[in-house]
């Protein structure tokens, strides 16, 4: 048998007020409170002299939220330094691998064209690419 929430959600709710209700009935009360001795108190005729003060120090510089920030972003622009000079680096040497690739593609093109001119004037090649070259 399956009870609704709510119907059980009821149940509690009134379960709980009656045992309460119930506790605070039972409970035994003593109807006679013992006195408690409260403190008198009284002004003094005399008013008591404050403390000399202090001589004020010298004041320290205060630190700005700007400096705060600073010390607190220095590790983060650091790395981010190092992450900056890692890819320009890398970049550079990208560039000096392509430019060897270029060095190294034009002489195969040379070469190539050389064939190509040696062909035409042996005869083994005919055509449009013998009068071009």
């Amino acid at each position: 048998m399956r009870f609704p929430p709510r119907l059980v959600l009821a149940t509690s709710a009134i379960g709980m007020v009656a045992a309460s209700s119930g506790a605070v009935l039972l409970m035994s009360g003593n109807t006679e409170a013992a006195a408690v001795p409260v403190p008198e108190i009284t002004s003094p005729a005399q008013q008591q002299q404050p403390a000399p003060a202090e001589p004020v120090a010298a004041p320290r510089p205060t630190i700005t939220g700007a400096q705060i920030a600073a010390l607190a972003l220095a590790p983060a622009r650091d790395r981010a330094a190092a992450l900056i000079e890692e890819q320009a680096r890398a970049e550079a040497e990208e560039d000096r691998a392509r430019a060897e690739r270029r060095e190294g593609d034009d002489d195969r093109w040379d070469d190539l064209r050389d064939e190509i001119r040696e062909a035409c004037d042996d005869g083994r090649i005919r055509g449009q690419i013998c009068r071009s070259s």
